[in-house]
């Protein structure tokens, strides 16, 4: 897998952990939301863009499946705003483009 492949996964994951212990007040993901981090991470191994992968939201190829990706976007959703004090070079690469 390249960087931005990698980079993603990892995103995905620290955001659904994030929402979940925050949000919703557990210390671990619970059985849902670590088969949707295993999903994510799947469909992101076989994103056919790769290193050249554009974001979700603008991608002509939508690969999740309508209730994961309704989901994932409640999760960033709340998760999104948060992201600048829990992983703020995390948010500077996303600004940035950066693998």
């Amino acid at each position: 897998m390249g960087k931005v492949i990698e980079r993603e996964k990892r995103t995905i994951a620290f955001m659904i952990r994030l929402y979940c212990r925050h949000h919703l007040h557990q210390q671990e993901p619970d059985e849902k939301h670590a088969a949707l981090i295993n999903y994510c991470q799947r469909r992101l191994d076989r994103c056919r863009w790769q290193d050249k992968k554009p974001p979700c939201k603008h991608c002509p190829c939508h690969c999740y499946a309508p209730e994961q990706r309704e989901e994932v976007r409640k999760i960033m959703r709340w998760t999104g705003p948060r992201m600048l004090l829990y992983a703020p070079m995390e948010v500077l690469r996303h600004l940035l483009g950066k693998g």
